[in-house]
């Protein structure tokens, strides 16, 4: 009999996305901000978007926004985070804003 058969397969999806954003903040150390400054109401509700898995071209058609408009706006949400990735600023996003 194989180990593999006995252990179940434990997937993202099982877990609370709170608990992904812990283990993801453990491995990884996140850059200080560029300046203590404040994210705009459309970076917020674009990064409320972007943690849900929406795609950059989803975003732009549902705001009614450019491609590119989107893409600026994500960059600038991670610079002003101080994140290392989208990922990482949609963790420290749904921290700061709920």
């Amino acid at each position: 009999m194989s180990v593999y058969q006995a252990v179940p397969a434990v997937r993202m999806e099982d877990f609370a996305p709170e608990v992904v954003c812990e283990i993801y903040e453990l491995s990884s150390r996140r850059r200080a901000p560029v300046a203590a400054r404040e994210l705009t109401n459309r970076q917020v509700l674009i990064g409320r978007l972007m943690a849900t898995g929406a795609k950059d071209a989803a975003i732009a058609r549902q705001l009614g926004l450019s491609l590119r408009t989107v893409r600026a706006e994500i960059s600038a949400l991670v610079e002003g985070l101080g994140a290392r990735s989208r990922f990482q600023a949609g963790c420290l996003l749904v921290r700061r804003f709920g």
